[in-house]
């Protein structure tokens, strides 16, 4: 009779374990292949809010690609399987990437200090910026383009006309430095101008030049058309000068 009984009481805790652990939404597969957690979501709704956020972030960071763990990055596996699984990963992805974005909001913060006493001297901006034919774009280089013969060639370019301003009390002699512009949609910012200017044009103190920059052979790309069009705020124009000299033999270098 003992017996029977701690056997009765051995199956009805393992039945009730293995209807806790059923119910319980950790255990909760994630689909195979696809970021759409609709067919979890009864289950996805039982997760307290941190923890279904933390789902749905690994599963859109893995596109829900599973990785067995010897081919997986030791550094940044994406094996889940589980509700459990991700949200042990994801949690640990985001302590390291909080990490590694103070790191870069520090190198961040470490360069823009050595750009800010050149860009308080000399101010670049643009002032237009147009797709054009490349025989405008040629013409536009050289004023005497159409008196000449020339070869008709309706295929565009990328032009942007730059203003350099001197803020200084001294006249500048050289600049160089590079004008992008970075992109809501792209990754990398987009090349606007590599100024590189002499004493050939040097700027008096309080004055200001304006120059042509593009290549005529690179064709204009989609990126670039948008950017002649942006009224959206897409587009943030950022000025990184290298260095500076000025007439009376001074010179500033940010170093980079």
């Amino acid at each position: 009779m003992f017996r029977l009984t701690v056997t009765l009481v051995v199956i009805i805790g393992a039945g009730i374990g293995l209807y806790k652990w059923k119910s319980d939404p950790h255990s909760t597969r994630l689909p195979f292949g696809t970021t759409d957690l609709a067919s979890v979501s009864k289950e996805l709704s039982k997760l307290p809010d941190d923890e279904r956020a933390l789902v749905e972030s690994y599963v859109k960071r893995s596109n829900g690609d599973v990785l067995p763990p010897k081919f997986a990055d030791p550094d940044n596996p994406l094996t889940a399987r589980t509700f459990a699984e991700a949200i042990k990963l994801q949690r640990t992805w985001e302590e390291k990437q909080k990490v590694t974005n103070a790191h870069v909001a520090e190198l961040r913060e470490q360069r823009e200090a050595k750009l800010a006493p050149l860009r308080a001297v000399v101010r670049a901006s643009v002032v237009k910026a147009e797709v054009i034919t490349r025989n405008e774009y040629q013409a536009r280089r050289d004023p005497t383009f159409y008196q000449r013969p020339y070869q008709v060639d309706q295929s565009l370019a990328f032009m942007t006309q730059i203003r350099l301003q001197n803020l200084s009390d001294e006249t500048i002699v050289a600049v160089r430095g590079s004008l992008q512009a970075t992109d809501k949609e792209a990754y990398l910012p987009m090349d606007l101008c590599w100024i590189d200017i002499g004493s050939q044009q040097s700027i008096p103190s309080g004055d200001a030049i304006e120059i042509t920059c593009g290549h005529d052979y690179r064709g204009a790309s989609q990126q670039q058309k948008d950017f002649t069009s942006d009224t959206s705020g897409r587009f943030r124009v950022v000025w990184e000068p290298k260095s500076v000299k000025f007439a009376s033999g001074r010179e500033l270098d940010t170093g980079l």
